[in-house]
């Protein structure tokens, strides 16, 4: 496979190391504009920039499967656009989003494949006691919901959302989204905490996962037919992440298959989050 990094050159050479390793991909090329390459099987853009959307739809419509590492998007009109261009044209897109990608969510997937509830509980330090800005503020929690959705799967049928805002600002965020198939989900999020905090909980009837984030430790709680539970605990390293997400991200240009995290994907976080952010507004 031929394939080209568009992006500032320190951040591509690193992930040029990882593309280096694979033997599907014969060769790679570094550059700072897509008009610079012909010819290729795929392109990885590396983008954080309000502009990379429109990069991203400009790699799709020249027929490139393409890669975007960056925050993930969430402008609804163009993620729309994007993804019925990428599906009339048959070209795999991927975004970059890490919580998918880690090796402990997906030992936790393939354990709790439908979790009947999620529960997630952030809390983020302020850099010198300065109040996030909205943009950040939505950023900062936005991974998180896409998580529950892509997990979830089905439609959100009930929303509860309290921010905790002080002189307009927000600090804080409490969201409850209850699924039409009975499960729920919810998520604490706080802006000006002391200390970091970062825990996801997966459960349904038998099994119960408690991963620490941070760490990158979970404890796996299975019922043991009594009164004892039998307790499992796996330490993940999060070093690899970044190369498998490549591997995946070829693997579903090879079989055809939906990346691990697609425009459609995408779309549904941006179209619920409108939703969280007009019921903010509201409150």
């Amino acid at each position: 496979m031929k394939i080209a990094i568009v992006g500032e050159r320190e951040r591509a050479t690193a992930w040029e190391k990882h593309l280096r390793k694979l033997t599907t991909v014969k060769e790679v090329t570094i550059t700072t504009s897509l008009s610079d390459s012909a010819g290729l099987d795929a392109v990885l853009l590396i983008d954080d920039t309000k502009d990379n959307l429109h990069r991203l739809l400009n790699s799709v419509k020249a027929g490139n499967h393409t890669y975007l590492i960056s925050k993930l998007p969430t402008d609804k009109a163009l993620l729309e656009k994007l993804y019925h261009v990428s599906e009339e044209a048959h070209v795999n897109v991927q975004f970059s989003h890490w919580p998918s990608m880690s090796e402990s969510m997906n030992w936790i997937h393939k354990e709790i494949p439908k979790p009947e509830l999620i529960q997630i509980k952030k809390e983020s330090v302020p850099l010198n006691n300065r109040v996030l800005s909205p943009d950040d503020f939505h950023h900062n929690w936005v991974d998180e919901l896409a998580l529950i959705i892509k997990w979830m799967g089905g439609n959100i049928h009930r929303y509860e959302v309290k921010p905790v805002i002080v002189d307009s600002n927000y600090l804080g965020l409490t969201i409850t989204l209850r699924f039409e198939n009975a499960s729920l989900a919810s998520m604490q999020f706080l802006a000006t905490a002391e200390s970091e905090i970062h825990q996801r909980i997966f459960s349904n009837r038998t099994l119960m996962a408690n991963c620490d984030v941070t760490k990158q430790k979970v404890k796996l709680y299975r019922g043991n037919n009594g009164d004892r539970l039998t307790i499992q605990e796996k330490k993940f390293d999060p070093s690899d992440t970044a190369e498998w997400s490549i591997m995946q991200f070829i693997k579903s240009i090879q079989l055809e298959q939906e990346t691990v995290f697609s425009p459609y994907q995408a779309l549904r976080t941006a179209n619920a989050l409108d939703q969280i952010k007009s019921l903010m507004e509201k409150d």
